[in-house]
């Protein structure tokens, strides 16, 4: 399963690897090669989710994150701890490595429950944020179909693929329930098949979101974006947008299984 920005949770990171590119590759090649990428066997990171309305106006919540790779499952887990209206909330996903659903859980301290992210509240905001909970968990590369658009795309003078990506007719309804996208455009770098940025377009509203990720850093060999952008658009004009801005990323330390449960999601950080 890939994440289709190539930069959401587990810890919107992105691996670059060091291989040949050829100009033969198709576009489905391309995809599997970014969905393979390395991203070390577990990760945690410090992060704030910025919120910025159409006035300019900015909120801020802090987060602690944690991920976890495994053979059959990958998990991730985000505990939000500031500011008071959000402290203690949980968010816990199981990314299965086979055909079955992603296991995604909220925990809200104030009703104190976890309550399970059904597959139709995907295509929702995570945490009143533009990034929606299908950006968060990814989407699986077989529900679509890739096009290259242009395979001598730029991104800031580095050679790139502009690659549109729109679902299967088989799996049309499925991702329009569970993304709200109908079609995206992703721009793939050449040297390292890392995603840098994005076009969206919505199925409803006439909105366009606007992804880009930025101020990378090489940390345990793993280039990580410290900066992470989705702006929202509708006919044309800026909605809101919502960052991510990391200050501290550790890759491959132990981590214990334990804090991946419901248990842990109602104890908190």
């Amino acid at each position: 399963m890939t994440r289709l920005l190539m930069a959401l949770i587990p810890l919107i990171t992105i691996a670059y690897t060091n291989v040949s590119v050829s100009s033969e590759l198709s576009a489905r090649e391309i995809m599997e090669k970014v969905d393979n990428r390395y991203v070390g066997e577990s990760s945690q990171a410090d992060a704030k989710l910025i919120l910025i309305d159409r006035r300019g106006r900015e909120r801020t919540r802090d987060l602690k994150m944690y991920n976890l790779n495994g053979d059959d499952v990958d998990k991730s887990i985000i505990f939000f701890r500031s500011p008071a209206d959000v402290s203690g909330t949980a968010y816990l996903n199981y990314d299965y490595a086979d055909d079955r659903d992603d296991d995604s859980r909220l925990f809200l301290p104030a009703l104190k429950q976890v309550r399970r992210v059904a597959a139709g509240d995907r295509s929702g905001s995570f945490m009143g944020s533009d990034f929606t909970y299908s950006d968060i968990n990814g989407v699986t590369i077989d529900w679509y179909d890739y096009t290259i658009l242009d395979a001598e795309a730029e991104v800031n003078g580095e050679p790139a693929w502009l690659i549109e990506s729109t679902p299967k007719p088989d799996y049309a309804d499925r991702v329009e329930h569970e993304t709200g996208y109908r079609k995206s455009h992703l721009w793939i770098l050449k040297d390292s098949f890392v995603q840098i940025q994005g076009k969206l377009w919505l199925t409803r509203g006439n909105r366009i979101k606007y992804f880009s990720a930025s101020n990378l850093e090489l940390i345990d060999n793993i280039w990580t974006p410290m900066r992470l952008q989705m702006l929202t658009t509708r006919n044309g004009e800026r909605e809101h947008a919502s960052i991510f801005q990391y200050s501290s990323v550790v890759y491959n330390q132990s981590t214990d299984e334990s804090l991946f449960t419901t248990q842990a999601m109602e104890q908190g950080d």
